[in-house]
């Protein structure tokens, strides 16, 4: 019988490998292998979704500090993906929106994800994909029950 600290071993061990698996404990691409950070990818994707976007909601919704996702921005408008612009209700508001070569970078993006995703769960006995995935958005859901306990 397995004790739950033995549990909790395995599954940190896994998780770990998991990681390193994926190369996200590297800071200069992503698992799909676009040459960009986490980070940027993440704020493009979710540009996609949520534009235009305060920076403010920007750092909620990646989970980020207001510092670096200030980096994130300036280093984004620099590659020529997002704009800022004034908001229409609060002129103090700036708020983020992707130029023409960031869409087509977001889309690339989720293009690559989609590839590279798709590969490894094709790797996966059909079986079990999705009992994998609804083991991931069992952790996603922990993860968020965690985050919201620990921003109240």
């Amino acid at each position: 019988m397995t004790t739950d600290t033995e549990l909790v071993q395995q599954f940190q061990e896994q998780l770990m490998q998991f990681i390193r698996g994926l190369g996200l404990h590297r800071a200069d691409a992503t698992p799909c292998k676009y040459p960009v950070s986490m980070a940027e990818a993440c704020a493009m994707v979710e540009l996609m979704h949520h534009e235009p976007i305060s920076q403010r909601d920007l750092c909620h919704a990646l989970n980020l500090e207001k510092s670096t996702v200030s980096r994130l921005v300036v280093d984004l408008e620099q590659r020529g993906w997002i704009q800022r612009e004034r908001s229409g209700e609060d002129a103090r508001m700036q708020l983020l929106r992707r130029t023409d070569i960031g869409h087509e970078a977001s889309l690339e993006i989720v293009q690559a994800r989609n590839q590279r995703f798709g590969a490894l769960l094709e790797r996966v006995e059909p079986a079990q994909r999705a009992n994998v995935v609804a083991a991931m958005s069992t952790l996603v859901e922990a993860l968020h029950d965690e985050l919201v306990a620990t921003n109240r």
